[in-house]
């Protein structure tokens, strides 16, 4: 049991079985949190916001350890901020930063001066606003490396990039085209049939002989079985039970 505290605060572990002790892992599930029980956690994912100040756009926030690009949220909403908002940190100082709403877009205009919390690991959330946090919520996502990977390109748009840590990405397919397969071609009863007059009007679907059709269903190219369709995108997976050690 003791070897499980080699695990660092906030970092997350398997726990199939339910055996981490309950004193010091909880389960991934966004729960609530006491943030005096746990204030050594708390106290790693939040910083306390001092003001801002509306001439240079810059929020104060003493030794905030974030670097260019990372993502933090604020408990409060004005003066240009939204509360619960993901923002990027943009040019920061030992003491404060700016933000932005995009890695790289245009510095967010700040009109007054605020003051209240900021989470620095935006998997947490602020809980009630004042006696409680939450955890992170990791049951049924994949996990994925932070950043753009230095070799690995994609099809197409440079290289493999997992976003800043704690971006939220969503569940996609590569963008593709539809090809139409002759009628004496695997799958041509979804294609143009030679002889027939088949017209296809590439916009989702067509004609046949005047009567509608869908060409936007998948189905087997004959040779690598029926497609696997479902109301989201994923890779082969096995559910695991996750927790965050808080203590």
């Amino acid at each position: 049991m003791l070897n499980s505290l080699i695990i660092p605060l906030g970092g997350v572990r398997e726990d199939n079985l339910d055996q981490l002790d309950p004193n010091y892992f909880k389960d991934a599930n966004g729960q609530a949190i006491s943030r005096s029980t746990f204030a050594a956690l708390w106290n790693l994912v939040h910083k306390t916001v001092s003001g801002i100040n509306p001439s240079t756009d810059r929020i104060t926030i003493s030794a905030h350890g974030r670097t260019e690009g990372n993502l933090v949220k604020f408990s409060f909403s004005g003066g240009g901020v939204a509360a619960l908002v993901k923002y990027y940190v943009r040019n920061p100082t030992a003491n404060d930063f700016q933000i932005s709403a995009t890695a790289t877009g245009a510095i967010i205009d700040l009109t007054s001066n605020q003051t209240g919390d900021c989470i620095v690991d935006t998997e947490f959330g602020f809980g009630d606003g004042s006696t409680t946090f939450n955890i992170r919520d990791r049951k049924g996502l994949f996990l994925r490396g932070a950043g753009v990977h230095g070799t690995r390109a994609k099809a197409a748009g440079g290289n493999y990039d997992g976003g800043a840590v704690g971006y939220e990405g969503q569940d996609q397919a590569q963008g593709k085209a539809l090809s139409v397969p002759p009628g004496n071609g695997a799958g041509g009863a979804y294609g143009l049939n030679v002889g027939f007059g088949g017209q296809w009007i590439f916009s989702g679907g067509g004609t046949w002989g005047g009567a509608p059709i869908s060409a936007t269903l998948p189905i087997s190219d004959g040779t690598n079985g029926t497609p696997r369709i479902g109301n989201e995108t994923t890779s082969a997976n096995v559910a695991v039970r996750m927790k965050v050690r808080v203590a």
